[in-house]
């Protein structure tokens, strides 16, 4: 009797913990594209020379400081306009040109496509020729998954959605944005057939601007159209790129960082008054390094000095892949009421 009123209690106890641990939770952690170790990757964007037809000392030097700084990153995810005119092919060859060192060591780089990808060089009013809206010149010199305009991969239990905010959009009239059918579709099926534990969304133009009361309502537009995605498919981080600066702000649950300093000329911060507390904002150059566990997600904002020497870390965010579970009262309670009633039981049958 008393070995089976011990292992009654030792049962209780594992199981009312298994329980509160799960009820904590209400997330499946067993997965089998997890992995136990820790892995990071680096997220940059708006790399694009400052002038067509030339290269960015600022690009080659970033660039090359993140690959030679994180020899063991998995891979570079640039969230957009990688070129200043990328239908152009010789702005191609000069990115090239600028990225040498990471071509030459096969680094892998996953990006979103930027307004910039579709820009035809400009005329000397300052416009731009036709737009180039199939991407014909910027898909013949990526080496992307899918269509190369949206796509998706896994990697270590994460999943990572790019999203076009560049397939449609008209500034005639005011600014409108839409995403196309086909990729709204596509987005659909590839987050519903997703079977990572968590999802990390890619794009180039943010939700929350700024920079100036233009682009502030530019993101209002956008954010109408994907944040009920995210709202249904539970995804809670995001990068984007197109303003640059950095910017980190969470909306309704979700983290947002702009990261959008990696070459491209720096933009004024003239829109503050929409920052919320706990915002963090600030134009220099700089990249995001992010190290990835089987429960957490650390980001490091690091900034360049003005000669673009050296880093500093000047934000640290984290996001919770499980969430951290708190101490469960009615879980004690349930084993002292249960150590309550065995325990007695079991002295008296010790003394029989």
């Amino acid at each position: 009797m008393k070995r089976r009123a011990l292992s009654l209690t030792i049962f209780s106890i594992i199981f009312l913990s298994s329980v509160s641990i799960c009820i904590q939770t209400n997330q499946l952690i067993v997965s089998a594209d997890s992995s136990d170790e820790t892995w990071n990757f680096t997220v940059l964007g708006d790399t694009r020379n400052w002038e067509p037809n030339i290269t960015n000392i600022y690009r080659q030097t970033i660039m090359e400081d993140v690959y030679l700084s994180n020899p063991n990153m998995d891979f570079i995810i640039q969230t957009g306009d990688l070129t200043h005119n990328g239908g152009e092919q010789d702005d191609w060859d000069l990115y090239y040109q600028d990225i040498d060192l990471l071509v030459q060591n096969d680094v892998t780089i996953y990006n979103a496509v930027g307004n910039h990808e579709m820009y035809t060089y400009p005329f000397p009013n300052g416009t731009y020729g036709p737009l180039e809206t199939n991407f014909s010149t910027y898909m013949a010199n990526v080496d992307l998954p899918g269509n190369e305009r949206f796509y998706s991969f896994d990697h270590k239990g994460i999943h990572f959605i790019f999203i076009n905010t560049d397939e449609y959009f008209i500034y005639d009239d005011g600014y409108q944005f839409d995403i196309t059918p086909e990729q709204e579709d596509w987005i659909h099926n590839d987050l519903q057939t997703n079977t990572m534990n968590f999802t990390i969304a890619i794009f180039h133009r943010p939700c929350y601007s700024l920079r100036d009361t233009s682009r502030s309502y530019q993101g209002s537009v956008i954010r109408g159209i994907l944040e009920p995605i995210f709202f249904e498919y539970d995804i809670t981080l995001v990068f984007s790129g197109h303003d640059h600066y950095y910017y980190n702000t969470k909306r309704e649950g979700i983290q947002h960082i702009v990261t959008a300093a990696a070459g491209a000329p720096l933009a004024d911060l003239d829109n503050t008054g929409e920052a919320i507390e706990n915002d963090v904002y600030f134009s220099e150059y700089h990249y995001c390094n992010v190290t990835v566990t089987d429960e957490v997600i650390t980001i490091e904002a690091l900034v360049y000095d003005e000669n673009l020497e050296y880093t500093t870390v000047e934000d640290t965010v984290t996001v919770y892949i499980v969430e951290p579970t708190k101490t469960n009262s009615s879980f004690y309670f349930g084993v002292i009421l249960i150590l309550v009633w065995i325990i007695p039981l079991v002295s008296k049958k010790n003394r029989k």
